[in-house]
């Protein structure tokens, strides 16, 4: 019989709560990959969204798991800690990369705290006029996640929808 891993315990519980969220009209789904890379051995699977009503900023979770992660948990190596990691990533527009950066980075460090690390990164699209701007800000849970994290999975969403909520405006 197939024992499911702790990544495809916390998958279907991540994704479920998406959909819950999509076909409740709180959020729209505009991306979803569910990789198996071969030459790792290692699963990634990822969602984006956005806001129902007027959503600007898109943002994404992606759950991760190695083969050491794997390996961990099926072999039962003793002082392995086997779980997932777990990173959020949110794009948006912005007009002043200084200003709007900064000011994004402090939106979500009141929502999210100091614990997962973030990075931020300008794209810009070159040969496009005027040349529109994006962040691409990146939140890194240090923590592995597990089966028992998986109560915690609708407050991160919600937390989630915050971010977007606070970013939206931001753009507005």
């Amino acid at each position: 019989m197939f024992d499911p891993t702790i990544f495809d315990n916390l998958k279907v519980v991540f994704e479920g709560a998406v959909y819950d969220m999509d076909l409740g009209g709180i959020i729209e789904i505009v991306e979803r990959m569910d990789r198996v890379e071969l030459s790792s051995m290692s699963r990634s699977f990822e969602m984006a969204m956005k806001r129902a009503e007027g959503g600007l900023a898109e943002g994404s979770f992606s759950l991760m798991a190695t083969v050491a992660d794997l390996s961990a948990e099926l072999m039962a190596l003793p002082r392995q800690k086997p779980g997932c990691s777990l990173e959020l990533m949110f794009v948006f527009r912005v007009g002043d990369a200084d200003r709007d950066c900064a000011h994004a980075a402090l939106l979500l460090e009141d929502i999210w705290g100091t614990d997962p690390q973030m990075s931020q990164h300008v794209i810009m699209e070159y040969g496009q006029q005027p040349m529109p701007m994006k962040s691409k800000l990146v939140l890194r849970f240090p923590a592995k996640l597990n089966e028992s994290h998986i109560d915690d999975i609708p407050s991160l969403l919600d937390h989630m929808l915050l971010s977007l909520e606070r970013l939206d405006k931001l753009l507005d």
